[in-house]
């Protein structure tokens, strides 16, 4: 019987456009990017593959911390931080010994660069050769950047645990993935519907708990084919989340300069929108290298006076990464299904839709509401071509959406 991903979803009380807009406007398997072909593309995937498993054996091996302790350990040092915003003194040494006892083993695991990072931002904030306001938002918006990388690792053991029929560890596994999104995920998408006004089909928060909906739905059935797929809803939310958390700081930092913000006000903002774009900076490379370089220069306080950012430029270079990966996602879906890996083909051309979702108010506002609009009822009855196993209209219902996609970077 083919596989009707629509009356999957209705069955779980979600109605298929909540799903849809999992990314509404905002880190797997990497995909091609744009102007590259095939072969590369898979290369691409297979060593992201590789690192991928390299990064979960290493977490695996590790004695560390666990993730409510990490979590209380943030939430401990960003407290401490946040006694500048009422010029209180800060206690660095108390930060430094939280975060080396704490976070430290494991966040070097997942991403040496993040260490890298946070442990220069507590010695430059102590010595003062970094605006301290700087300083604290790149040692909490890394960290939050680490979450995010981590949650994927956790999603990959739950899966594992699925496969091996160990139903009681994956749901022990799946609670603490959960801890960490009511506890880091869902503050931070909140302030993103705040800002952005997102609301129902659209709110950042609605998609992330609709995505760990479907998620305990399939681990509680044991289907670990249908919870990989429905990972997408969850990660993909959180992708959109930092994304449109990077994208509005590079807004409220032109603003802010052109009513005369001191520098250091401009820095802090500048490093925040770093810190939140280290979560997904990989990801976007492999949609457009050059793009994704050039958001990560704009946003690096050695590189980039923020009195010259301007937030179109930075979301022009956005929509171009994001093109690229869409891109990817629809050639790599077809292929998929025409060699019959159809829960592959499912996962992808699900990502491939959280990402055109993601881009959507650049779509309205270069192609109109109609043109948009159509083109996400397109990427739905795309999908469940692609779920449908219909080889034949995927193809061209995906030619369709590639060539609309192509008129937002030309």
């Amino acid at each position: 019987m083919p596989f009707s991903f629509k009356k999957t979803l209705l069955f779980t009380g979600l109605s298929f456009s909540l799903v849809l807009a999992g990314c509404a406007g905002d880190s797997e398997g990497e995909e091609e990017s744009e102007g590259t072909n095939s072969e590369q593309q898979e290369e691409v995937q297979d060593n992201e593959q590789e690192e991928q498993e390299k990064e979960q054996d290493q977490n695996e091996e590790a004695e560390t911390a666990s993730i409510e302790d990490q979590v209380q350990a943030y939430k401990d040092i960003t407290k401490e931080l946040d006694k500048m915003k009422e010029d209180q003194e800060v206690n660095w040494d108390m930060i430094k010994d939280t975060y080396t006892a704490e976070l430290q083993q494991d966040l070097t695991s997942v991403n040496g660069e993040f260490d890298q990072a946070i442990t220069a931002a507590i010695s430059a904030g102590k010595d003062g050769s970094l605006e301290k306001n700087a300083a604290r938002q790149i040692i909490d918006k890394t960290t939050q950047s680490y979450f995010y990388q981590k949650q994927k690792g956790m999603h990959s053991e739950i899966a594992k645990e699925l496969e091996e029929g160990t139903k009681e560890k994956a749901q022990q596994q799946f609670d603490k993935l959960k801890f960490l999104a009511n506890e880091v995920f869902i503050p931070t998408a909140v302030k993103r519907d705040s800002y952005y006004e997102l609301e129902g089909d659209s709110s950042l928060e609605q998609n992330i708990n609709a995505g760990l909906t479907t998620q305990q739905e399939a681990l509680q059935a044991g289907n670990a084919d249908d919870f990989g797929v429905y990972k997408q809803i969850t990660d993909k939310s959180i992708y959109r989340s930092y994304f449109l958390a990077a994208q509005s700081y590079a807004e409220k930092i032109e603003k802010a300069a052109n009513e005369g913000a001191s520098n250091d006000e401009l820095a802090a903002e500048q490093a925040e929108a770093w810190g939140f774009y280290q979560a997904i900076k990989g990801s976007l490379s492999s949609g457009d290298e050059e793009a994704a370089k050039q958001i990560n220069t704009l946003f690096s306080l050695d590189q980039t006076e923020p009195n010259t950012i301007k937030a179109d430029e930075v979301n022009d270079l956005f929509v171009q990464a994001f093109v690229g990966k869409i891109k990817g996602y629809h050639t790599e879906s077809v292929e998929e299904v025409k060699n019959g890996n159809i829960t592959k083909a499912r996962t992808e051309a699900l990502e491939a839709n959280m990402f055109t979702k993601a881009i959507e108010m650049s779509m309205t506002e270069s192609l109109g509401e109609e043109q948009t609009k159509e083109t996400l009822q397109k990427a739905e009855s795309w999908l469940e071509a692609v779920s449908n196993e219909n080889a034949e209209e995927a193809e061209q219902l995906g030619q369709e959406i590639v060539s609309t996609l192509d008129q937002l970077v030309k």
